[in-house]
């Protein structure tokens, strides 16, 4: 009686120390040349992450017609690396620029946005019975992956379907912001939208579901100044409008993932929440580096290199979260490591 006595105590032991070192890795990137290699595969899928999202332009096509398009998919399609991942990881995906736009209709001026769906959702096979092919506020996704208490909510937001467009500088401007890497080429569009009335309503519903863990994923930076690359700091009524219901709702556990940026940086503010707001944002697949811009939003340094980013939730006691910056093989260029008790609303 004794032996059993200890054996179930040792077995109890052990099964603990298994639950407390168990995690959830969210793993992210964007912007990739389908035509050319992409060696990152084999590091992402070696650390076989519970879920990818492609923050959009999955393909660099500048579309004048559907054709061009779905030449694009057929391209990606042959690759071994993301067929691979789609077997042993979850795979979300929401599209940009230029996986959504044709003939330079990039927001809600696309006069073939349903055809554009139905052949992006087609690709990343979305299953038929999916909302996302007939949502009025394009392809949001929201999943929670586990059970409580370790649930990990992974909003994946629409900034095209709904979007009010923006404008360019004059072309004598753009020439000259050519040659400064902290200006882009885009006017602000402060009245303008970008989710719209729908998405704004379905996020708010999103955001008051039970998680521990949540992270809204948006094609653009959410975090980042107003200088004129695509961004919410473009428009203006739409980062007060989240920053009045992230105020309203004080949602827990909360973290953003961006694309749209050929460097990786982690950014964070105080403007959104009564704890720190982080973004990860993870640089580029398989394109080459630009030079980081300033932002005053950038915690440490931006890296060209980086290839993808992860977000790691290790479910101890005191469950912590660990963001990093990972290079082509898969190491870390840099990494933050905050508590999950940090991440809660006074």
């Amino acid at each position: 009686m004794q032996i059993r006595s200890v054996w179930l105590f040792l077995m109890l032991t052990v099964a603990f120390s298994v639950s407390a070192q168990q995690s959830t890795r969210v793993a992210f990137g964007c912007c990739m040349d389908h035509t050319s290699r992409q060696e990152v595969w084999d590091a992402v899928n070696h650390a076989q992450p519970e879920v990818f999202v492609f923050l959009g332009d999955s393909v660099d096509v500048n579309a004048d017609d559907m054709d061009d398009l779905l030449e694009a998919y057929e391209v990606f399609n042959r690759y071994r690396g993301p067929r691979v991942l789609r077997r042993n990881s979850a795979v979300m995906s929401v599209w940009n620029r230029n996986d959504y736009s044709l003939d330079g209709n990039s927001g809600k001026n696309n006069p073939n946005r349903y055809a554009v769906r139905n052949h992006f959702l087609t690709f990343w096979r979305e299953p038929a019975t999916s909302e996302r092919l007939f949502q009025k506020h394009g392809i949001a996704k929201s999943v929670i992956f586990g059970s409580k208490p370790q649930r990990v909510q992974v909003i994946v937001l629409d900034g095209r379907w709904n979007r009010d467009p923006l404008s360019t500088v004059g072309w004598m401007e753009r020439q000259t912001r050519r040659f400064n890497a902290d200006l882009g080429p885009y006017q602000s569009n402060n009245t303008g939208a970008l989710l719209g009335e729908e998405q704004w309503q379905w996020l708010a519903e999103q955001l008051q579901k039970p998680a521990e863990v949540r992270i809204i994923m948006s094609a653009t930076p959410v975090l980042a100044p107003a200088n004129g690359y695509d961004s919410w700091a473009l428009y203006q009524r739409e980062q007060k409008r989240l920053k009045e219901l992230l105020a309203k709702l004080k949602p827990s556990g909360l973290l953003l993932a961006s694309g749209d940026r050929f460097f990786g940086e982690f950014a964070k503010s105080d403007e959104f929440l009564s704890y720190p707001l982080w973004q990860v944002t993870p640089g580029t697949i398989n394109f080459d580096g630009d030079t980081a811009y300033q932002s005053i939003y950038r915690d440490g340094e931006a890296f060209t290199e980086s290839r993808y980013g992860q977000i790691e939730v290790i479910w101890k006691e005191q469950p912590e979260l660990v963001l990093t910056l990972r290079d082509v093989d898969g190491r870390p260029l840099d990494s933050r490591r905050l508590s999950l008790s940090q991440l809660q609303p006074e």
